[in-house]
């Protein structure tokens, strides 16, 4: 099974740099956003969350990857792992140094587009069987070459500097969508797998589609076919957090994508994520982005 690979990025300059573990660069899009990840000295045990559709690749080095009670495994480059919402990771650096850093990509994709492109495939183009839909038990697979050469293709356009490039972007992104299905389902490209209950998909996707209406647990529990406690138990022990707080999670997210859009109020945004006050929304914003709605609209100029 031959590997193929995402052309590595220029590094950072260490000597410039303040944080040497997981230093970051970022590229927003209207649709999605491209972090860098740079290490560059040995570590242990580091714990990295994302919240929304994380497709992540390696481009130079080792990580060691734990999750949960699963054993742990290297992640190299020629392969991608794609995370869903709200798992925690521990990653290692046992390899890393100056002369030998280690670099990944992750691409943070929004919700909203993907159910929208996964939705299309289905409609218009069925296939025999199979659903065009992601799987996240198939979440460590090898890199065959149309799926690294949409990756390396998003990457690039994200680096751009181009007026199209969102353009640009939301057709790539489109194609890597369709490349991702299409290698989880070719087996002997798996090569890691991670259960995650469908109860629990159901309800995210659910609580996705639905930001804007007025969600009840009732009605998650109902859908899900499972009593009060067995969903707070499942989400607390797959997200580390309340439905309502998943629930508000995500509205803040969504809206985070809202503001993007230079033509989107912050009460705008507000309103549209599903909150009713925006007060309350400035608070919980600055608590789950580390900044306000003001602050964020402000860095994005």
């Amino acid at each position: 099974m031959k590997e193929h690979y995402i052309q590595p990025i220029n590094l950072s300059d260490s000597s410039t740099i303040e944080n040497l573990v997981e230093h970051r660069r970022v590229f927003t899009l209207n649709k999605l956003e491209l972090g860098i990840f740079e290490t560059f000295h040995q570590s242990y045990n580091v714990t990295l969350s994302h919240q929304g559709l994380v497709i992540t690749s390696m481009l130079r080095g080792r990580k060691v990857m734990h999750y949960d009670n699963h054993p742990s495994f290297d992640f190299l480059p020629g392969s991608t792992i794609i995370v869903p919402d709200g798992v925690s990771m521990r990653v290692s650096f046992p390899d890393a140094a100056e002369h030998s850093p280690v670099q990944c990509a992750t691409l943070t994709l929004d919700w909203a587009v993907v159910d929208q492109t996964l939705n299309f495939l289905n409609e218009h183009y069925p296939r025999e069987q199979k659903k065009w839909e992601l799987e996240f038990s198939r979440y460590h697979f090898v890199n065959n070459r149309p799926l690294a050469e949409s990756i390396n293709r998003l990457i690039t356009i994200s680096m751009e500097d181009d007026v199209s490039k969102d353009a640009l972007a939301d057709l790539a992104l489109k194609t890597l969508l369709i490349r991702v299905v299409l290698t989880q389902q070719e087996t002997e490209h798996d090569l890691h797998t991670l259960d995650k209950p469908n109860e629990l998909l159901l309800i995210e996707k659910y609580i996705r589609q639905h930001l804007t209406d007025k969600i009840s647990i009732d009605d998650l529990c109902d859908r899900a076919g499972l009593s009060k406690s067995s969903l707070f138990r499942l989400f607390k022990a797959n997200h580390q957090m309340s439905p309502v707080s998943y629930i508000n999670h995500q509205r803040i997210y969504f809206a985070k994508e809202l503001l993007n859009n230079p033509d989107i109020t912050i009460s705008e945004a507000c309103y549209r994520s599903g909150f009713n006050h925006v007060s309350y929304f400035d608070k919980l914003f600055k608590k789950v982005c580390g900044k306000t709605p003001k602050e964020h609209v402000q860095a994005m100029i």
